[in-house]
């Protein structure tokens, strides 16, 4: 089979979208020396190119990144990409969301979709977002042979709101932790990534883009709550919070900006507790979570949780909202909270904070959850649905 694959994901540090991409091929160049593999991607720069190629380590030669242009967003996907795939004499063309809504008729289309927070919780999209993936979406799973979806929760949601053919959609998990998770972490490594970031107190640790359905304003003011309502408790006197997020990143919540701003004036000693950090390399992220007490993951809606798993990989307890795909990835490994009740958050850290037994319980449960996902899995899953939409 010639398979083409769009990864303008790769080296835009855009988290979800970039990592299944980068982890996807890496997976299928791993296991699969027979089909034949174009990698399609916007950036023509040599330095742009080299980059990402530097990024997937390539070494097969059945795997060749092909720069196409012009590239502006819409404009490469509705005509570049397609015109591209015909030269190409494609067999499958396998992008995430919008696809081409003009193909080759011998082409075979696959989309991805790994979540539709926007039909749910509109408020939180930008109104230019929004727009395109109103117009776009309906007509991109219409045209596409399969949709793969990241969980069954993203399966549901896909046949709830666009009413698509239940056999059109597959389940295909995202796969487990990236190499990096695998590697041994030293108590050294970890002292050291913590003096270089000044995070010197035990800390809760929140990871992700800083976007409005992350719901980050109520992790601050739950962790404020957190600290009034215990307060003299030493364990949590000294904990800081650690939000690992760009404030220049798509879509900032500018909620965040205003409780900090009310938090610094009422509370200061507190204030002062909150970390963030901007950015860090791929192979400091393990570090950042082995560092830390628990996860906090206070999104409200997601198709999969990828740090859930990234930080029960290295031993660290997690905490998530009680809605979304959070049970389905978690299972029992992890707490769960109701995101409409901040005092129950509360309860529920302070208990993994303070409860040796519980925080064991779940350390060890969440090492072995880890094991249920994989890339490799998730690759060989990818390679039976072309074969079974060629076929």
């Amino acid at each position: 089979m010639r398979i083409g694959i769009d990864i303008r994901a790769v080296g835009y540090q855009r988290t979800g979208d970039e990592t299944y991409t980068l982890q996807l091929i890496k997976s299928l160049e791993k296991i699969d020396s027979e089909n034949q593999y174009f990698l399609y991607t916007d950036v023509s720069s040599e330095k742009e190119v080299k980059k990402v190629k530097q990024l997937l380590s390539l070494t097969n030669g059945n795997f060749r990144i092909i720069s196409v242009s012009p590239s502006q967003k819409m404009f490469w996907t509705m005509y570049s990409l397609p015109k591209q795939a015909k030269k190409d004499k494609l067999d499958i063309l396998h992008v995430q969301y919008i696809t081409p809504l003009f193909l080759s008729k011998n082409i075979k289309l696959v989309t991805t979709i790994h979540d539709v927070s926007f039909t749910r919780f509109p408020e939180f999209i930008n109104k230019k977002d929004l727009f395109l993936l109103r117009l776009f979406i309906k007509m991109s799973l219409k045209k596409a042979d399969k949709i793969i979806a990241v969980s069954k929760f993203t399966r549901n949601e896909i046949i709830d709101v666009y009413k698509v053919d239940k056999n059109k959609v597959a389940v295909i998990y995202n796969g487990g932790v990236a190499e990096e998770f695998k590697k041994p972490i030293s108590n050294e490594d970890v002292l050291e990534f913590r003096k270089k970031y000044d995070i010197m107190e035990s800390y809760l640790l929140f990871l992700g883009t800083l976007q409005p359905r992350k719901n980050i304003p109520f992790l601050i003011d739950s962790f404020v709550g957190l600290k009034r309502k215990y307060k003299n408790n030493q364990k949590i006197d000294n904990l800081t919070l650690v939000l690992r997020g760009s404030k220049n990143g798509h879509n900032y919540d500018n909620r965040i900006d205003e409780i900090l701003e009310k938090i610094e004036l009422k509370y200061p000693g507190i204030y002062k507790q909150i970390k963030f950090v901007d950015y860090i390399s791929n192979e400091e992220i393990p570090l950042i979570f082995k560092g830390a007490t628990a996860f906090c993951f206070t999104s409200v809606y997601e198709g999969f949780g990828l740090p859930l798993l990234e930080s029960m990989s290295v031993g660290v307890p997690v905490i998530a909202n009680e809605g979304s795909c959070f049970p389905e990835i978690i299972g029992d490994a992890g707490m769960l909270y109701d995101d409409k009740n901040s005092n129950d958050f509360i309860e529920k850290t302070k208990q993994l904070i303070e409860d040796g037994f519980l925080r064991r319980k779940l350390i060890e449960k969440g090492l072995g959850r880890v094991k249920f996902f994989s890339w490799d899995k998730n690759a060989e899953q990818t390679i039976n649905l072309y074969k079974i939409i060629i076929n």
